[in-house]
């Protein structure tokens, strides 16, 4: 009976060696299951990886592109916009030349002032063209945005205190930007002095 019973026990530890294996087996085979799924999805992400990258590089490129094609166009864009300005400024200087030519010439003074308010008048329509314009100064209270005070003169006249009363040099906007401040001479109140504005009244002996 015992021999029976030691012959069952070790059929029961070669059952339970051989469960283990099956499920050792599968374990592994799981896990390779999962290594390859995983290796398939890396692959995947080093394949998405290169796309993008490729198409960065690609991005870049055309990028750099349209710098150099932008800036070309720019380039050539100021080289017409000066070409317009040096056209017009040559027709002006054809003008001058023959002014001068007829100053040469003996031409008479009423003549030549004529020619050099024609050439003024066309000089200042070529700016206009271009967005030049003239800042507004003398009678205008001063205005630090527009004006550079060169000088100060003392006046009696409160109204007129802070006020451009002369002109040392034009000041010009372009577009409505300021191009350069007029160069003016501004006004300053200077109270008079105690009994300086008052007349001495004689009254009659009476």
């Amino acid at each position: 009976m015992e021999e029976v019973r030691e012959e069952e026990g070790f059929g029961g530890e070669e059952e339970t060696s051989a469960q283990e294996e099956a499920e050792g087996a599968s374990k592994v085979k799981d896990l390779a299951s999962e290594v390859e799924e995983l290796s398939t999805k890396v692959k995947e992400l080093e394949k998405e990886r290169d796309e993008y990258k490729e198409r960065l590089l690609r991005v870049q490129a055309e990028f750099n592109n349209y710098l150099k094609r932008t800036q070309k166009e720019m380039e050539e864009f100021r080289e017409r916009a000066h070409e317009g300005v040096i056209c017009d400024v040559l027709y002006i200087l054809d003008n001058i030349e023959r002014a001068l030519e007829a100053a040469e010439k003996g031409a008479d003074k009423e003549s030549l002032l004529e020619g050099l308010r024609l050439i003024h008048k066309q000089f200042k329509e070529v700016l206009k063209r271009f967005g030049v314009e003239e800042v507004r100064a003398l009678y205008c209270k001063f205005d630090p945005n527009l004006h550079q005070a060169v000088m100060q003169v003392d006046g009696d006249e409160k109204e007129k205190d802070e006020t451009v009363l002369h002109e040392v040099e034009k000041g010009y906007l372009l577009k409505g930007r300021l191009l350069r401040p007029s160069k003016v001479v501004v006004c300053r109140y200077k109270p008079p002095e105690n009994g300086e504005d008052r007349k001495e009244q004689v009254k009659p002996d009476g």
